[in-house]
Order: structure tokens, then sequence, then C-alpha cells
């Protein structure tokens, strides 16, 4: 489990140019190009912030075992896409998501961990949106389709008029969306 603010603070540290960007359109921008990326991403010999250090981790424990399948990391906290988006570009940073060449149907495209977003209850409102432009992001779609298009979400026991909601706007995407 990891805290969105986290995550925020490891790009911030970590993905060149994201600090100087200030609105949220230009950080989906920003991390959707990191995510796409042809080059792995430069690493430096130094320790990164603890939120970056647990996607190495995971990474490491898929290098020793590599027919394990290190299920899903639960995002809490989201309030943006660029939350999940930075969960997305950590995974790229660390080898667990592989954009591939791009071309129809996200072909080459490979991500060995979920990311599973868990709404606050103040963002539940707004969470339609926040899947919506994640389902649209040229990253984030390569990510769903190497998971099969499949996408766990986590939200409140009585937000079931808003799980109804959010499950036809996955189905409209072709997303198949479970809680």
């Amino acid at each position: 489990m990891e805290t969105a603010a986290d995550l925020q603070a490891a790009c911030l540290a970590l993905l060149p140019g994201y600090a100087r960007v200030r609105r949220e359109p230009e950080r989906w921008g920003a991390l959707t190009r990191g995510c796409l990326d042809r080059f792995p991403v430069e690493r430096s010999g130094e320790p990164g912030p603890a939120a970056a250090e647990r996607f190495d981790e995971i990474a490491i424990g898929l290098v020793l075992a590599p027919k394990s399948d290190p299920g899903s990391l639960l995002i809490t906290e989201i309030d943006q896409p660029s939350d999940m988006l930075c969960a997305l570009w950590l995974a790229r940073r660390s080898g667990l998501f592989l954009p591939g060449p791009g071309g129809r149907n996200c072909v080459g495209s490979r991500s060995r961990l979920g990311l599973v977003p868990a709404f606050r209850p103040a963002s539940l409102g707004h969470a339609a949106y926040t899947l919506a432009t994640l389902y649209a992001n040229a990253a984030y779609k390569r990510h769903l389709a190497a998971r099969g298009n499949a996408q766990r979400i986590q939200l409140e026991s009585d937000a079931e008029l808003v799980h109804e909601r959010l499950a036809r706007q996955a189905r409209s995407w072709g997303v198949q969306l479970s809680v």
C-alpha cells in the first residue's frame, strides 16, 4: 500500500522536470512522456524515496522468482489522475511496466504489477472523471491492455451508486472493473 502523496513526492524527486509543472494536465503530460519513453529511466546509485524503493523491491523479487505474481499495489488517497500516473511511472522506472512500441492494441506492452486506486470519500464525486482520464491516457491504456483491460478499484462500502456509475463507464471503455 502506498499513498498518493508519497508517490507524488517520489516523482518530484526522481522525474526530471516534474517539479516545474504546476497544473494537473501538465502533470499528465510529463508523466505520460516519462512512461512512454523508449529508453530506460536513468538511475543513480543512490537510494531513492521510500515509495520508489518499494517498487524496486517488487522488481527485485521478480528477478529472483520470475514466475511469481506480484499481484497488485493499493494506492490510497487518490484525488487526481496524476496520482495513478505517478504509480505507473514508478513501475516504469523499476522495470515493472514496459510500454512496448505502441501501435494497435498496445502489442508488446508488459505490466507485471496491478495498480488499484483507493478513492477517499471526499474524492468519490470525481472518481468517474479520474478514471475516464486514465482510460483515455496513452500510457495507462497500455498498462491496462497489458493486464487484460482489467481495473480493480477500492471504494467505501456505502458508495454503491458511485460503483454502478463507474462500472457503466468502464464497460463503455472496454475495461472490466472490479471493486
